[in-house]
């Protein structure tokens, strides 16, 4: 009962946190660097929830991925090193859906549709930004490969719907983000749906992930 309480104090403050960086946007007065620890803590909370419940893996891609968040959140942007954060991150969930496939097998037909589905958009999109990807073409390039191998693992695997449904709102949000960094296409909407996009991302993996160790 404890553990329970403590584990839903941890996700509450980790989805306050997250709110609450959201409302920087909205004239919350969080001033620099208050803001990189701001964006980077409700992550770190759902990293040490993952770690009291022993899923170890899951809590170091959650801890890059903070990583990840408090580079992209500095000025200037540490923009390679958050990158190379996040694309650890996805290392290790695919790590951790190639052991549910190895437990459980394949998805079957629906996952070779939405892994054909991945594939079409993520080599569409890699064709149509690449032009403006400058000096990070070849980071940009290789986090690409890497998130849409970890989407395509997911949906192959029969892991839980949530932690799948995680993979691929993780994938929309890098792409919302890639739309502004390479093509200056920045609508007032984009940055509040990169985040809530990417937060509901991390919660969707961390629950479904939470007891995926076979």
């Amino acid at each position: 009962m404890a553990q329970e309480r403590a584990g839903f104090i941890l996700l509450t403050l980790a989805a306050l946190l997250a709110v609450a960086y959201l409302a920087t946007g909205s004239g919350l007065p969080v001033e620099y660097p208050g803001t990189v620890a701001l964006k980077a803590s409700g992550i770190l909370l759902l990293a040490v929830y993952a770690a009291r419940q022993n899923a170890f893996l899951l809590a170091l891609a959650l801890a890059f991925s903070a990583i990840g968040d408090a580079m992209l959140a500095l000025q200037p942007v540490r923009m390679t090193l958050g990158i190379g954060a996040f694309g650890m991150a996805h290392i290790l969930y695919a790590w951790i859906f190639l052991r549910v496939v190895r437990a459980r097998g394949l998805r079957g037909l629906p996952g070779y549709v939405l892994v054909a589905t991945i594939a079409i958009f993520g080599i569409a999109m890699l064709l149509w930004l690449q032009p403006g990807m400058g000096e990070l073409r070849v980071p940009a390039t290789i986090y690409n490969g890497i998130i849409l191998i970890m989407a395509a693992i997911a949906v192959l695997s029969k892991a839980r719907w949530l932690a799948v449904v995680g993979a691929l709102l993780f994938v929309g949000s890098d792409s919302l983000i890639a739309l502004d960094l390479f093509k200056d296409i920045d609508p007032a909407w984009r940055a509040p749906a990169v985040w809530i996009s990417y937060v509901t991302a991390q919660f969707c993996l961390t629950l479904g992930l939470i007891r995926e160790r076979p």
